[in-house]
């Protein structure tokens, strides 16, 4: 191998490298997040529009965010801050479990 050779090889070989950096932090930029109950919120059923609700509870017909098919079902909840729930017509506090929120999760990943 010859001087230039050498040289054009750790060229590339850097320029590979700088290119795989570059795209795993687009990736990880890219990743969801894991959804969580935003501190000082609460999640409030029946009071959502239909397809604009955050989740839904096990009981629903329905797996999660934005598949509300009717206004005000009482399953399907979106987060609000605490206390304005009850303070709305129809509005309900739900129990919202750990399961729920991996639940959330789930299916914010397939729909990537």
């Amino acid at each position: 191998m010859n001087a230039n050779t050498k040289k054009n090889a750790i060229v590339h070989s850097a320029l590979l490298v700088a290119l795989s950096l570059a795209g795993a932090q687009a990736a990880a930029a890219a990743a969801p997040k894991e959804p969580e109950l935003p501190a000082g919120w609460e999640a409030c059923g029946g009071v959502a529009k239909a397809g604009m609700n955050d989740c839904a509870v096990r009981t629903s017909l329905h797996s999660c965010a934005g598949m509300a098919k009717g206004d005000n079902e009482p399953d399907s909840y979106v987060f609000l801050p605490k206390g304005l729930c009850t303070k709305i017509a129809k509005g309900t506090v739900l129990a919202i479990t750990k399961d729920d929120l991996a639940k959330m999760k789930e299916m914010s990943m397939k729909k990537m």
